[in-house]
């Protein structure tokens, strides 16, 4: 991965509608979550690490999760829901150990999976574990939300503005 961001962090960051502390000629932000991202929370590639979450109540018993049953998150490089906007539903919490060196000095708690209509970011990794229980969420989030009935339009909120694709040479 060298100086990527892992694939889930950087997405999450990525959807990140109001961004803070993003760097001069950075990544453009895609939007689409009403949340306010930290993006390398947790430190460096090196500071990566796993441990056992709590499922959250929000948590659907359909996907496999049930009240306080453990599942394993895996961080790399991850980033850190710093605040949610009215509609994003909390999914998973990460409480930070006193005395770890963090990016927000003070932080106790923050959000690392989050909902928001037809999106879901997570600051884990699911797809590197056995557990199938949060690609079933997002299946069924899919399955649920079927074709829109109306057309989106570029002011529907919940569209992605993804700026037009550069153009590279072909070799």
């Amino acid at each position: 991965m060298g100086a990527q961001r892992s694939g889930a962090a950087k997405l999450l960051a990525l959807l990140d509608k109001r961004p803070a502390g993003q760097k001069q000629g950075g990544q453009a932000l895609i939007g689409g979550l009403d949340v306010t991202v930290s993006r390398n929370f947790f430190g460096s590639q090196i500071s990566s690490f796993e441990t056992q979450l709590p499922a959250h109540s929000a948590l659907p018993a359909v996907a496999g999760f049930a009240a306080a049953d453990p599942f394993r998150a895996i961080f790399i490089r991850a980033p850190a829901v710093m605040s949610c906007g009215p509609g994003v539903e909390v999914l998973a919490e990460f409480e930070v150990p006193p005395g770890a060196v963090v990016a927000e000095a003070g932080v106790s708690r923050v959000a690392v999976a989050v909902r928001q209509g037809r999106l879901l970011g997570t600051a884990f990794h699911p797809e590197i574990t056995a557990d199938g229980r949060w690609h079933a969420l997002f299946v069924g989030m899919c399955a649920s939300a079927g074709a829109p009935s109306e057309p989106l339009s570029a002011a529907d909120p919940g569209l992605l503005n993804i700026p037009p694709p550069l153009t590279l040479p072909i070799f």
